[in-house]
């Protein structure tokens, strides 16, 4: 067993003390209840309390009255919770979850918290049941449930005096609407004195519609009520918040989530709102458009209105038909017109509060770069594309950043023309009212961006700055540069052999006087060059496919050794000025591959070795076992073939081995522009290598020949589930 502290058990006992005289003071309950919450803060810490009381008994039809802390949280109490702390007769302190999916709002983040219910049962009788809710159940332990338990009696009897108080009212015969012109009786007085000073300074929606919530459910008695908005436009009110329905019967009444919309033809609400006025029924299960099953026996709607026009629609609920009094119609009209101006107050910071976070939204999530600058090119908020498009992320940045200082001195090492950018931004500080453009193309690595400057002014149309709009247009020129070299490259391929063709055909048919060498030359010509055109097709074809994801591969145990030897002999031709140097380690693991597609890789490579190579040079293949040396440090894990293909060519300087494995790219020099060829190959055969999962790198220094390689992964049996060795 813990023991509390000296200091600790006399600050309970004083507070006890305290209790004791202010439950005994003359005074509406609501304030003195008021006042033990605020009394028991000093020993409790929690986050909000409530009373839930039955002034007469507490029996269906009985008069219930709830009294809520003046602090409020977001989150709505579960009366479900309430019924069992009730019915179970001992106090329960234990953790719930808030913002589940059994609370009304969904909009609110799901939290653990710290529950004390305690039932206040005396005398033999059940008088209300006392919570308390926290973020730390933790606070709720040590020797608070004795001060809870000392408290009961106290609160039993001010329960019970509070009761004796009240007339026995007899049950309407009629419903009517509400009527007018009443006096407030003394104890709703001060409730309304009370709820003052909480309408004036919340300004949050949610938490002032919780509040006149609140505090109807707690002037009127009603066991249930909702708030609802309403949509001009549409004609439909919308839920807003709601407590007290169970779980299992809200769904009749109301919509079962908040922002759940109906339209305003349907029930009560929708007649207070298009009659403007409050309106009350006093057997709710009869009333034309709700369910037969609705489990009230009375509803009172009484709507929120500003300046002739309706904001929202206060809903009650209640098991019993003497629930709303005259009294309580009074309370209940004039809660709603001292709610009126703070709730249009509350709505419009809500509307302006999203509009502005949903502007905030797109400024941020834009790709394009946006900062706003103020009349002297100071950058008063920029979105996160802004640092990007400029590559300021690494770049410290002074307290005050100026475009026309900070940024160009910051992009000076980049610009190709510095007095570009510095004779833009002094054109937006002598014409502060005219609209610019610009293009600027920075190095290292290469950007091309575009920049538009445009005033912005105030409300009242006064210049306040500028804002600037950055693009990044690289890609698009780089589209661009590809699609031209593209046109310009396979029309020059496409017209020299078709030349070829048709001048060679031409002769074949006009002459007659031609030998058999002649013709068979020229024949072998037209042969070769639409040779050449079908594999140019066939290439376009091919990353058209793998472009598009639509190449399979046909994977099996390949032996490398029988590819080489075919290749060979296919390229008999082709080697005739070259000398071709095999080193194949065997024995060599079979390959996990498609052979196809394995064949095709390794002719681009020899093709363009041949392609580039003097003649009389030599070409090495060279296939083995891959080592972790062998192979860069992205490469993924696992057993792998490394192939390379090396040549004596002309080689490739650094800038260009960085695209040469993109589509359409050739080494541009006077010795390539001489080598027909659409720039395909080495695309293509990236293309294929990663397909398989391997890599394919080069490496080349400018006039001492390249070493193309790329790996295969090597055949294993758990691989190998959808093919077998030939």
């Amino acid at each position: 067993m813990t023991h509390e502290p000296e200091d600790i058990t006399t600050g309970y006992l004083s507070v006890l003390s305290a209790a004791s005289r202010l439950l005994q003071e003359e005074l509406p309950l609501v304030q003195r209840i008021h006042r033990l919450f605020g009394l028991l803060r000093l020993a409790i810490r929690y986050r909000d309390a409530r009373l839930t009381c039955w002034l007469q008994s507490a029996r269906p039809g009985a008069h219930r009255q709830q009294i809520f802390s003046p602090e409020s949280w977001a989150y709505p109490w579960d009366d479900t919770l309430t019924r069992s702390v009730a019915l179970g007769g001992k106090t329960v302190i234990k953790t719930i979850a808030l913002g589940s999916a059994g609370q009304p709002d969904k909009n609110l983040p799901v939290i653990p918290a710290g529950y004390l219910g305690a039932p206040i049962f005396w005398g033999g009788r059940l008088w209300g049941v006392l919570e308390l809710r926290n973020d730390d159940l933790r606070r709720f332990t040590g020797r608070i449930s004795e001060l809870i338990e000392a408290l009961k009696p106290l609160l039993a009897a001010a329960i019970a005096q509070e009761g004796a108080r009240l007339p026995q009212l007899p049950t309407p015969r009629f419903a009517g609407e509400t009527p007018i012109g009443l006096t407030l009786t003394p104890s709703l007085r001060q409730k309304m004195i009370a709820l003052n000073e909480q309408l004036d300074r919340t300004i949050d929606l949610h938490e002032l519609t919780g509040v006149i919530l609140r505090r109807a459910l707690e002037g009127s008695g009603a066991e249930a009520g909702a708030v609802a908005l309403v949509d001009y436009d549409k004609r439909e009110l919308v839920l807003h918040l709601y407590e007290g329905y169970e779980a299992e019967r809200s769904r009749r009444a109301l919509p079962a989530l908040p922002r759940q919309r109906w339209s305003w033809e349907i029930g009560l609400a929708g007649q207070a709102v298009q009659m403007r006025r409050p309106l009350l029924v006093r057997d709710a299960g009869r009333e034309p458009g709700l369910p037969n099953a609705m489990p009230f026996l009375a509803e009172l709607a009484a709507p929120i209105i500003v300046d002739d026009r309706v904001l929202a629609v206060l809903i009650l609920h209640s098991r019993r038909s003497t629930t709303f009094t005259e009294e309580v119609l009074a309370f209940i009209t004039t809660l709603c017109e001292r709610a009126a101006h703070p709730l249009a107050r509350a709505m419009s910071y809500q509307a302006a509060y999203e509009t502005s976070y949903h502007l905030g939204q797109v400024f941020s999530s834009l790709p394009i770069g946006l900062a706003l600058l103020d009349l002297n090119g100071r950058v008063i908020r920029a979105n996160p594309a802004w640092n990007q498009v400029w590559r300021l992320d690494a770049q410290p940045q002074r307290p005050s950043f100026y475009v026309g200082i900070d940024l160009v001195e910051h992009l000076l090492a980049r610009l190709n023309d510095p007095f570009r950018l510095s004779e833009f931004c002094d054109l937006g500080q002598r014409t502060p009212d005219q609209t610019f453009e610009t293009s600027l193309q920075l190095r290292n690595p290469y950007q091309e961006l575009h920049v538009l400057s445009v005033p912005t002014r105030d409300s009242q149309q006064q210049l306040t700055g500028r804002l600037w709009v950055v693009s990044d247009r690289t890609r698009e020129r780089e589209s661009d540069r590809l699609k031209d070299e593209f046109i310009g490259i396979v029309s020059h391929e496409l017209r020299t052999p078709l030349t070829s063709i048709l001048g060679y055909t031409e002769i074949l048919l006009n002459r007659q006087d031609l030998d058999y060498e002649s013709q068979r030359e020229f024949l072998q010509t037209v042969s070769n060059e639409a040779e050449r055109l079908f594999k140019m097709v066939k290439d376009l074809l091919d990353v058209s496919r793998l472009e598009a994801g639509v190449v399979k591969l046909n994977r099996w145990a390949v032996g490398l050794w029988q590819v080489i030897e075919e290749l060979t002999l296919q390229l008999h031709t082709q080697l005739i000025h070259h000398k071709l140097l095999i080193d194949a380690r065997t024995p060599l693991p079979p390959v996990f591959a498609d052979r196809d597609k394995v064949k095709q890789i390794i002719f681009n490579l020899l093709s363009n070795a041949i392609k580039y190579s003097p003649e009389g040079s030599e070409i090495q293949l060279t296939v083995r076992r891959a080592n972790a040396d062998d192979l860069p440090a992205t490469h993924p894990p696992g057993q792998w073939m490394l192939i390379v293909v090396r040549d004596e060519g002309i080689g490739i300087k650094p800038e260009d081995q960085a695209r040469l494995f993109e589509r359409f790219q050739r080494v541009d020099n006077s010795n390539t522009r001489q080598k027909s060829g659409v720039g395909l190959g080495l695309y293509i055969s990236r293309l294929l290598v990663e397909l398989h999962g391997g890599r394919i790198w080069v490496k080349s220094v400018e006039g001492s020949g390249s070493s193309f390689s790329f790996t295969l992964p090597i055949w294993t049996a758990p691989a190998n589930e959808q093919g077998q060795e030939p």
